[in-house]
């Protein structure tokens, strides 16, 4: 049955074209004709020297409110605001010459503003017989969502790593993470945070980036989507910023260039184990982009990460006092609670500045640049001891990586609270019930006590983890093995402990790393087992790049997290 489309190019007067009635077409014209419309894949073919477009169902929705009106008309028409791009490639198709472009930025307004939009594109020659060049067929699809995932994903990333706050400052702590949102203007143009007052009544600006010092606009035109976020806990749209707040005008930046921004969101700073939100983020949204829910996703991550932040230096100042009031407390606990981590979100990195002894890695699923659910994290506790947790969050997405950014931070949360990994893993049980898309994650967690050589864990459906000591032997740690999270209320958590010999070296690591398919796990985690026996004498940043090179090199369909530590001796 033929599509809409197919009828209406079936249908289209082509006598009143520079192609002429149908009848006239060469065999050739016919055939590709009919190659473009049965193609799934979206095609284009730019006919003769007027360069005459026909193209398929899958290609129409490229063109956005162009289509249906740009069948049968130029190319150089259609795309004019792309030509200048566009031409130097015809010429050299029409010279016999295929190109050949990938992920390339152009900016259209096919559906009525600048749109930084990105392709991956080849111009074909499509030759009559004699040898001259008659057309182009156009093969594309659009990579606009992957290009920004992945600039998306590196900016989250940063703002997970950012350094620990040891000063206590919120102000400290805000800048920090405006310092990292700043260089990500092609996503967030401008940025202000708002603070809750000690009191609680009222927010105070405490930082600001993107906006012109001369012209800032004052924070009364901003608090009434400031106090509502706050006090509702929900995104606050802010639109019509060009006529509200004229400081604003021109303050986009990006690949696109300067623009009007006219649309910002209030993000309420929402802490784990907080009542209410601690302020609100206020960020304005790119002129040139769609604002769709992968962008407000990111948004409400970037959010995630701010509240994290604040948090922490509050946490810190909160113990500072305590400890003012308890002289005896010993230093190295003070030091420690000084040094809360920041908190970090959908994103895999770990800290910036690993403890001796440790080295971690991450890598995304081969072919896709899209975010996943796998992550790690070290944390230190108390008395020298470390927490060591890897886990996988079932899918991939933002979703995905908001669900992991919410396990990671209860995690290291509960650890701080109970040093105990079944404890922790069975109040992040309860946790992960109450998070859609949270069950069937699966997390190994560990306490490292360097002093003791021994390692305490407990396994929520994990893959074990892989001790291997010096002379070469090595083991699975299984004993510990329990459901994954939230599937069955009330599941067992079991916990194990085993020693750390001397020089021995600690894997544990997410399926992507030992899973491949039509393959036995057993074989995976064989490999796996094989080469971290191999490279026990090696440090373990150079071991990290040695389990990558063997075991990543047939490039795994799944994002891959995994952690080392090498115990002193």
């Amino acid at each position: 049955m033929r599509s809409e489309h197919q009828r209406a190019v079936l249908e289209h007067d082509w006598a009143a074209t520079a192609l002429g009635d149908v009848e006239t077409w060469s065999p050739t014209l016919f055939a590709t004709v009919g190659t473009c419309l049965n193609s799934r894949f979206p095609m284009l073919l730019i006919w003769g020297p007027d360069l005459v477009m026909v193209y398929n169902d899958a290609y129409a929705p490229l063109l956005g409110a162009r289509h249906p009106e740009a069948l049968g008309r130029s190319l150089s028409d259609v795309w004019a605001d792309i030509w200048p791009t566009l031409r130097g490639m015809v010429e050299q198709v029409h010279g016999g010459e295929a190109t050949f472009s990938e992920d390339l930025l152009l900016v259209t307004s096919r559906d009525g503003f600048e749109e930084e939009t990105y392709f991956t594109f080849s111009f074909s020659p499509v030759v009559e017989p004699g040898g001259h060049v008659a057309g182009i067929l156009d093969t594309v699809v659009e990579t606009t969502s992957r290009v920004l995932a992945a600039r998306r994903m590196s900016v989250l990333q940063q703002l997970g790593s950012l350094p620990r706050s040891v000063h206590g400052s919120t102000e400290a702590a805000c800048a920090a993470a405006l310092e990292v949102l700043a260089s990500a203007r092609a996503d967030c143009p401008f940025g202000l945070v708002h603070l809750v007052e000690d009191d609680g009544h009222g927010a105070r600006r405490t930082g600001a980036f993107g906006l012109d010092p001369g012209r800032s606009p004052s924070d009364d035109a901003l608090q009434a989507a400031v106090r509502q976020a706050v006090a509702t806990g929900a995104v606050v749209p802010i639109g019509d910023l060009g006529a509200r707040l004229p400081g604003l005008t021109g303050t986009g930046a990006g690949p696109v260039g300067p623009a009007a921004v006219d649309t910002a969101f209030a993000l309420p700073l929402t802490a784990a184990g907080r009542d209410r939100p601690v302020g609100a983020l206020v960020l304005g949204a790119s002129p040139h982009l769609r604002v769709d829910a992968e962008y407000l996703t990111f948004l409400e991550l970037a959010a995630g990460q701010v509240a994290a932040a604040v948090a922490d230096a509050q946490a810190v100042l909160a113990e500072r006092r305590r400890a003012a009031e308890r002289a005896e407390l010993d230093h190295s606990r003070a030091q420690f609670f000084t040094e809360v981590a920041v908190t970090l979100q959908r994103a895999v990195l770990g800290p910036t500045v690993l403890p001796a002894g440790f080295s971690v890695h991450y890598e995304p699923a081969a072919g896709t640049l899209e975010v996943g659910g796998d992550w790690y994290d070290v944390v230190d506790l108390p008395g020298g001891l470390f927490g060591v947790v890897v886990g996988d969050v079932v899918g991939r997405g933002l979703d995905a990586a908001a669900v992991m950014g919410q396990l990671r931070s209860a995690g290291r949360a509960l650890l701080l609270e109970s040093r105990s990994p079944a404890h922790v893993l069975s109040a992040l049980d309860r946790f992960a019930a109450l998070v859609p898309g949270a069950t069937c994650s699966t997390v190994f967690c560990g306490v490292v006590d360097p002093s003791a050589a021994t390692l305490r864990y407990s396994s929520a459906g994990h893959p074990p983890a892989i001790l291997a000591d010096e002379q070469g032997r090595a083991e699975l740690l299984e004993g510990a093995r329990g459901l994954p999270l939230a599937v069955l209320e009330g599941a067992d958590r079991p916990e194990a402990r085993v020693s750390l010999p001397p020089g021995s070296t600690l894997l544990l690591y997410t399926d992507g790393l030992v899973e491949r398919r039509e393959e036995a796990l057993d074989e995976g985690i064989g490999r796996a087992v094989t080469a971290l026996v191999a490279g026990r004498h090696l440090a373990t940043d150079v071991l990290s790049d040695l389990l990558t090179d063997q075991l990543l090199a047939d490039a795994p369909d799944d994002d891959v997290a995994f952690l080392l530590y090498r115990t002193p001796g």
